[in-house]
């Protein structure tokens, strides 16, 4: 398994594109496709892929030099639960601290939230609705 980082004019984008519209949006009932993905070009986007497939990937959005905002994680339906997203989020921080960011801060859907708890992220405000459904701001300072 290879992690990397891929920009908005590969194939492995498409492919991520693909995955997060599966996973995160479609089972609300929403097209990523008809979002503004423009707005992506600025932003970074990381992967795991095995065999030219990209099983699992996150994207983000650096609000600072040192504030990073990380959204749409997804991993492969078929894959949950067997570590990919645990691996990737690793990979994720680390070279997001080799960056040069010390601050990172994402929209953790409710269900979620153990996840990046794990992570040592923490609940920062209330539970706000987001594409529909439940969600908690979290914040992490990378340790130096």
């Amino acid at each position: 398994m290879t992690f990397l980082e891929f920009n908005t004019e590969s194939e492995d984008y498409k492919q991520a594109l693909q995955l997060r519209q599966s996973i995160l949006r479609a089972p609300l009932g929403l097209d990523i496709f008809q979002e503004d993905l423009s707005v992506e070009e600025k932003q970074l986007h990381f992967g795991l892929k095995i065999d030219n497939v990209i099983l699992a990937c996150v994207t983000v959005i650096p609000v600072s030099k040192s504030l990073a905002k990380l959204r749409q994680m997804a991993v492969s339906e078929s894959l949950q639960g067997q570590g990919l997203g645990t691996q990737l989020f690793r990979e994720c921080l680390k070279d997001l601290k080799n960056k040069g960011f010390k601050e990172i801060v994402l929209n953790a859907r409710k269900v979620a939230v153990g996840f990046y708890q794990k992570f040592g992220f923490s609940k920062v405000g209330e539970e706000f609705i987001e594409v529909t459904i439940p969600h908690y701001k979290m914040m992490k300072t990378l340790e130096a």
